[in-house]
């Protein structure tokens, strides 16, 4: 077991653990910031703009980041990411109208981003190719993992303090910039670069894949899967409701258990890769996620609704790991930061296209055409991970990479199981 623990690079655990604290910052903050809005005064329909704005912002903020990345090393790049995420947490209590909540919020999304595209980089390129997936399940498992801890310590102590709501809203923000700090400290250890892992495995060079079909491909299959999950992560209480007038409190209810769902689907993820290699994994995780959209767009029992619900859910996160590693493995190494960008960036802007649409279908009471869209969104972002190409000397991707993945599990190479058993 030790030996399995040391196989990893230093950094990628502490690569893990900074995500754990990102994604404990973000939940803290999630849950509360809607309710401080509205002690300011400010509506929802204003805290929509700000959510607009500040999701515009993080997705162009790619941009800057694929110019940076000329002038300064990964490693610069990520830190500076680091301290424009953490720094605006900082102003979060203090926030009082709808251009400042803007502001700061804009420039977290916009770290956010710069974290996720970089240190997602730097991360994926310590471990061979085989590892990646294994890699990226466990980012997913320790930020979603984060955010169940976050959820708990929320509702937990929100009960303890005996303040007024105001207060304790801005309690709950400083601690979400507390364990944003954690994770700036710990990104400094996280960046340091190490020997590849795969130019350990005496493998010849790699052909360049096709990369400018890449980018096409995993912009597509980035933007439409976006879209597709943007019903669930956006309009999930209204599905709910419109389609069975169930309370408020049910509803909550059966969204708390989301990300529990969610952080299996990130665990089974490279379990199905393993057997099948990873575009048909995508497809068939693809799949079953329009099957279950489909059928939950007939006259079924609210049992049946919620168990597709989280089905979709799981099947979002069996897919989002795929989709990280198709980011790094059909490029060359110099344009990984900028796929994996360009990855964030594409999701979010079809998830913020998305929701649009799906706002004007539930106002009218069309929550059947809004699962038809998702599921024909995620049937095309499925098979359009499937057109991003890896690169593998004298044989199919696919095939070396199912053999790296048997290899891997008989002992015979580096990968993450080895170390941590998905963390």
């Amino acid at each position: 077991m030790p030996s399995r623990f040391s196989a990893v690079p230093r950094p990628v655990y502490f690569y893990l653990a900074a995500s754990f604290f990102m994604g404990l910052a973000n939940t803290i903050f999630d849950v509360v910031f809607n309710f401080y809005l509205a002690e300011r005064g400010i509506q929802e329909a204003d805290a929509g703009v700000i959510y607009a704005i500040a999701t515009g912002a993080m997705a162009v903020a790619v941009v800057p980041l694929l110019f940076l990345r000329r002038y300064a090393s990964q490693r610069a790049l990520l830190i500076g990411a680091s301290v424009l995420y953490t720094v605006p947490f900082a102003g979060l209590p203090f926030v009082s109208s709808v251009a400042s909540a803007s502001v700061v919020l804009s420039l977290i999304l916009s770290g956010m981003l710069g974290l996720l595209s970089v240190g997602n980089a730097i991360a994926g390129a310590q471990v061979p190719e085989s590892a990646r997936t294994r890699l990226f399940s466990a980012f997913f498992i320790s930020y979603l993992g984060a955010g169940v801890i976050g959820s708990a310590l929320v509702s937990v102590v929100s009960g303890w303090l005996d303040t007024s709501d105001l207060e304790k809203y801005r309690f709950f923000l400083l601690l979400s910039f507390l364990a944003a700090c954690v994770m700036l400290v710990l990104r400094f250890p996280s960046g340091k670069a190490v020997p590849q892992a795969a130019a350990a495995t005496g493998e010849r060079a790699p052909e360049a894949p096709p990369e400018t079909r890449n980018f096409v491909a995993l912009f597509l299959a980035a933007g439409f899967l976006g879209a597709s999950i943007a019903l669930f992560f956006r309009f999930a209480n209204v599905l709910f409701a419109q389609v069975y007038d169930i309370s408020v409190s049910d509803i909550s209810l059966i969204l708390g258990t989301d990300k529990i769902v969610s952080i299996f689907g990130a665990i089974f993820a490279p379990v199905l890769v393993k057997r099948y290699s990873l575009r048909p994994s995508a497809v068939i995780f693809g799949v079953l996620a329009v099957v279950g959209l489909l059928v939950q767009s007939l006259t079924v029992p609210l049992v049946v609704f919620v168990v597709l619900y989280l089905l979709r859910l799981l099947f979002n996160y069996c897919l989002m790991p795929l989709l990280d590693t198709v980011a790094m493995s059909g490029f060359a190494p110099a344009r990984q930061m900028v796929s994996i960008g360009l990855r964030q960036s594409s999701f979010y802007l079809g998830g913020a296209g998305a929701a649009a649409l799906y706002g004007w279908l539930l106002d009218d009471g069309r929550w059947q055409a809004a699962l038809w869209f998702s599921a024909g969104c995620a049937l095309v972002g499925s098979l359009a991970m499937t057109f991003v190409r890896g690169s593998e000397p004298g044989r199919p991707a696919d095939a070396a990479e199912g053999k790296a993945e048997d290899a891997a599990a008989d002992g015979d190479g580096p990968t993450l199981k080895k170390e941590a058993a998905h963390a």
